[in-house]
């Protein structure tokens, strides 16, 4: 993989992007091809414009035939307004851009027969559309996300939008395995299969990695109560049979939480702090129960 720097980003270029290209052109459709691209870069570049703006430190930047990637090293996944505007960023241009250029086809600036023009419409109406799909690791799963965490969890929504791109990658697959029998052309077979098989492995990776993400969002979590005096709370009333790792699930980046027993009585006692179930969580391992904290 090629990789240069461009002020302080890290950009990555896939080898096999220069394949594909060289394939179109050989098929006579490198100018199409080249304007797919550098619509797929302008979609990355609103994602990193958006993330700088909101002051999360972009690191790379990587570029393959399926698409492009933007890493952040800012743990800001969870947080409702940075990662939803982030991540609508790059759909929102390419909404832009097909609707400066129907309105310049409706003002006659530009021939309503244009093929170019036709191109490029039906290019950013799949760019903004395909990532709109809620499911991880698209943006419209990551917007998503950032709107559903503070209702069900950070872990929690995370593995089931990750799982939505699992059964997304696997749908293609299935449809891959159908053009094959029904003979389609070849190159229908091997995008849907490349797809495919990339949604199941993305999804994959996002479920692996919530658990980490989610502890790192914690330690920040941490360090902005310590340097702010305040953070808004929520409370959990659980059983005291509900598993730590259950109750975990449902903690949130941007709130500190707050669980009590199911009890007959209030009892400051069985009030525990997320630090605590946290503790509780890494002594006693995922089978361990609220109940047995204070024993």
């Amino acid at each position: 993989m090629r990789r240069f720097r461009l002020k302080g980003i890290a950009i990555h270029i896939h080898p096999t992007l220069w394949l594909v290209l060289a394939g179109y052109a050989m098929l006579g459709q490198i100018g199409q091809a080249v304007m797919a691209f550098s619509l797929v870069i302008a979609h990355e570049g609103a994602h990193i414009v958006a993330a700088k703006a909101q002051g999360v430190r972009v690191t790379a930047l990587e570029i393959s035939p399926i698409g492009g990637s933007v890493q952040c090293e800012d743990t800001f996944e969870g947080q409702r307004w940075l990662e939803s505007s982030i991540a609508a960023a790059g759909p929102a241009l390419n909404i832009l851009f097909l609707l400066g250029a129907e309105i310049l086809r409706w003002q006659g600036g530009i021939g309503a027969g244009d093929v170019w023009l036709e191109d490029f419409i039906r290019l950013n109406f799949w760019l903004a559309g395909f990532n709109l799909i809620p499911v991880l690791p698209l943006d419209g799963g990551r917007i998503a996300r950032a709107l559903s965490c503070a209702a069900f969890g950070f872990v929690r929504v995370t593995k089931g939008f990750a799982g939505a791109g699992c059964a997304l990658g696997i749908g293609l697959g299935l449809l891959a395995l159908f053009s094959w029998w029904s003979q389609a052309p070849a190159g229908e077979f091997i995008l849907l299969s490349v797809l495919g098989l990339f949604f199941w492995l993305s999804g994959k990776r996002e479920i692996f990695q919530a658990r980490i993400i989610f502890l790192r969002q914690l330690t920040r979590k941490k360090e902005e109560l310590n340097r702010k005096g305040l953070m808004a709370a929520h409370w959990l009333t659980v059983r005291p049979d509900t598993p730590l790792v259950r109750i975990v699930e449902t903690f949130t980046p941007d709130r500190y939480a707050f669980v009590a027993l199911e009890q007959p009585r209030f009892d400051r006692d069985q009030i525990f702090t997320e630090t605590e179930i946290l503790d509780g969580l890494f002594r006693q391992g995922i089978s361990g129960t609220i109940g047995r904290l204070r024993c």
